[in-house]
C-alpha cells in the first residue's frame, strides 16, 4: 500500500577517487537512513514536507540541505566529496563541516502516486 502523503528522496553518489573505499552515511531529520557506497544509489520514502538532509563520513560532514517536498514527488540528491583526493588532508584539518556536498539535481512527480 502506498502512502499518498509520501515522497521519495533518491540519493546518488558518483564515482570519485576520493573516499572510494568508504561509504557515506545519510541522515534525514537527525535519523540515519542508510549508507551510500561509491557509484551507488539509495531511495528513501518519507512523509512529504520539509526535511533536513545531511551526509557524514567519519570525521567529515556536509552542510545541512533543507528540502521541501510535496506528496508523490521524487527528489534526487547527489552526495559527493567537495575537495577531491589531493585536498583531502587539508579539508579534514580545516573544513571538516563542508567535506561533503549535497546537491539537488532533479525533482519530478511520480505519476503513479
Amino acid at each position: 500500500m502506498t502512502d499518498v502523503n509520501a515522497c521519495t528522496i533518491r540519493f546518488v553518489r558518483p564515482s570519485q577517487y576520493a573516499d572510494r573505499l568508504r561509504s557515506y552515511e545519510l541522515w534525514v531529520n537527525g535519523t540515519s537512513v542508510g549508507k551510500l557506497a561509491r557509484n551507488d544509489a539509495l531511495e528513501v520514502t518519507l512523509p512529504a514536507g520539509a526535511c533536513t538532509i545531511e551526509a557524514t563520513i567519519d570525521w567529515g560532514r556536509s552542510q545541512p540541505l533543507i528540502v521541501r517536498t510535496t506528496p508523490g514527488q521524487i527528489v534526487e540528491i547527489e552526495v559527493r566529496n567537495r575537495w577531491g583526493a589531493w585536498a583531502a588532508l587539508w579539508a579534514i584539518s580545516f573544513v571538516k563541516n563542508s567535506y561533503l556536498v549535497l546537491t539537488e539535481v532533479e525533482r519530478k512527480t511520480n505519476r503513479s502516486a
